[in-house]
């Protein structure tokens, strides 16, 4: 049996303080502050939990899923008691607003939590991340009233959230969903079905906040007619006992991972209707809906990293255990003195590395983006929604990598249900779906962020990219082998880039096939990017310092084992329309 998750205190804490220079976040007054010894304290804190509570209910929760009964969801064993705990620590709070009774600290520290929940039990972590997005949106754009009914239990925990958007027939194009929503009296009636609702039905908590999206009478055609709903699971009435609204869960998915996380099928209207609440402007629910999932796209990138990291854990701990293969002497030695594993180790180390500075760099940059007194405020919004898609898309892809390779230092030990690093693999493949596509992240990317901009962003990241690596010391220096490599692929892309801007605009078959290899090619270079800044103030540091050094090495390695992907990400985006082969298909 694998040893718990145990967070890496030392590279959180070294990713912070990069994400928190790199985006001038550290030189925010009250920033700083929760930055510097309160933060310490959040992460020891997060640290204990995930490891004491979090982490031993994992392949509990694999073995023992979220079950349907007479009276709804039941959580698996061990769930709810995690749960309170969870909330009477006051992780729910951490970054939420002060005025609803969060904690208002910097969502870059809740970036470290967020990794943290998602190493440990990314199905448990999922439920409060819902909750998370849920208080963004109604923060933005719920009435007064609705703010001050909702957002309070929200954020202590009491409450939990879910988003219902997708129905059997409407996956990722949302246009044509029927669910619909019709006015009365008191507010709206909603009727219709939706599927893949995570956390639709629990018992951690007797209250549960769905967020809807539904089209009223006469509404505009396709997306223009979405409106955005609040549908509380209970009906509370002044004097009155709560009661139970018109929505329920009538089926529970089967799935190859995240099976503690209950994946329900959902049923509004059964009984005549659904009790809910308008958000937001009418016909505007796919602008408020955004609002939430945009954090929840961050929130994937952080839960993806944080199973990079304890797919990188179980990997070692098992190379350094298992023995295979005799030194000299004859003695077995253990496979981690194998060049080819340890080969394996540092590949997921430094990608694990790269998408943990990325990823705490764009909920860094979020939080510049949300200080409204801040100069940057506007550039910080900008970046942020470039980086979204990126981290969503690459931090996942890298989480399955991963553990694809964590299984393969085990071996045959990995393919095991019992072994933690099978069920981690088939919980990362979640990563690449959900939230939006890897590929829709990818069309998002180019033709939203890049092309629709004119690359202006795009173009900026790429200079702070160059001057990265400009600041590196020669190839021969260690810490070095990022410089010119770095330099000459950021030079590619915008090359690439102009060419795009006068063809690809227009062209959807263009855009539809190098979308995704542009974004791979672009995550490259943003890893390569947060390794030169952390060979930059690794070289700073003394030469006794063991992490830096260690670092320097690792910004080495990506720039000879993992910044070569590039250039093949660049090939397939130079070849454009794929050739006449649909005889294959």
């Amino acid at each position: 049996m694998s040893q718990p998750y145990e967070a890496p205190l030392a590279l959180l804490r070294w990713a912070i303080e990069q994400a928190a220079s790199s985006t001038g976040l550290d030189e925010s007054a009250p920033h700083a502050e929760a930055l510097g010894d309160i933060a310490d304290g959040v992460l020891a804190g997060a640290a204990r939990l995930a490891r004491e509570v979090l982490s031993p209910l994992n392949a509990v929760g694999d073995a023992e899923p979220a079950h349907l009964g007479a009276e709804g969801v039941h959580a698996s064993p061990g769930f709810r008691g995690a749960y309170e705990r969870f909330c009477a620590d006051g992780w729910p709070a951490i970054a939420a607003p002060l005025e609803y009774g969060g904690q208002g600290l910097p969502l870059l520290l809740g970036a470290a939590t967020t990794e943290m929940w998602g190493a440990a039990n990314l199905s448990f972590a999922m439920c409060p991340e819902s909750a998370v997005g849920a208080i963004e949106a109604l923060s933005r754009h719920a009435s007064p009233a609705l703010r001050a009914q909702y957002l309070p239990s929200l954020v202590s925990g009491t409450r939990t959230a879910s988003m219902c958007l997708t129905e059997p027939h409407a996956g990722s194009d949302l246009s044509t969903l029927r669910t619909l929503a019709e006015p009365d009296a008191e507010g709206w009636r909603l009727r219709g079905r939706k599927l893949y609702i995570s956390w639709g039905d629990h018992d951690l908590t007797s209250d549960i906040v769905h967020l809807v999206l539904a089209r009223t009478p006469n509404a505009p055609a396709g997306t223009r007619g979405i409106s955005l709903f609040l549908v509380p699971k209970l009906l509370t009435r002044s004097g009155a006992a709560p009661e139970r609204n018109d929505i329920r869960a009538v089926s529970l998915e089967h799935k190859m991972g995240i099976r503690a996380s209950p994946t329900c099928a959902m049923v509004l209207g059964e009984a005549g209707g659904a009790r809910g609440w308008l958000v937001g402007e009418l016909h505007q629910g796919m602008h408020c809906m955004f609002s939430m999932m945009n954090h929840m796209r961050l929130g994937v990138g952080l839960h993806s990293t944080g199973l990079a990291e304890r797919a990188r854990q179980l990997a070692v701990g098992y190379a350094h255990e298992r023995r295979q293969g005799r030194d000299r002497s004859g003695e077995q030695r253990p496979i981690i003195e194998h060049a080819d594993v340890r080969r394996m180790l540092l590949g997921i180390t430094t990608l694990t590395h790269a998408a943990r500075t990325l990823a705490y760099t764009a909920a860094a940059t979020l939080d510049m983006a949300r200080d409204e007194v801040s100069e940057r405020s506007a550039s910080a919004a900008r970046r942020a929604a470039l980086l979204t898609p990126l981290v969503k898309a690459w931090c996942s892809d890298v989480a399955v990598e991963a553990a694809s390779i964590a299984v393969q230092v085990h071996g045959g030990t990995g393919y095991i249900d019992d072994c933690e690093v099978s069920q981690i693999y088939r919980d990362a493949r979640i990563g690449p779906i959900f939230e939006g596509t890897n590929y829709i992240q990818a069309q998002d990317l180019l033709q939203r962020k890049i092309l629709r901009d004119e690359a202006s962003e795009l173009g900026a990241l790429l200079g702070e990219i160059e001057r990265a690596a400009a600041g590196l010391p020669p190839a021969a220096q260690r810490g070095g082998a990022l410089r010119e490599p770095l330099l000459r692929e950021c030079a590619q892309l915008r090359a690439c880039i102009r060419g795009l801007l006068v063809s690809g605009a227009t062209d959807t078959e263009l855009t539809g096939v190098i979308a995704y290899p542009l974004l791979q090619w672009l995550g490259v270079l943003a890893g390569g990017w947060q390794w030169a800044l952390t060979a930059r103030r690794a070289a700073q540091r003394t030469p006794g310092d063991r992490l830096a050094q260690a670092l320097l090495g690792g910004a080495d390695f990506y720039a000879t084992h993992v910044l070569p992907r590039a250039a093949a990400h660049a090939a397939s985006v130079a070849a454009g329309v794929l050739p006449e082969a649909s005889a294959l298909l």
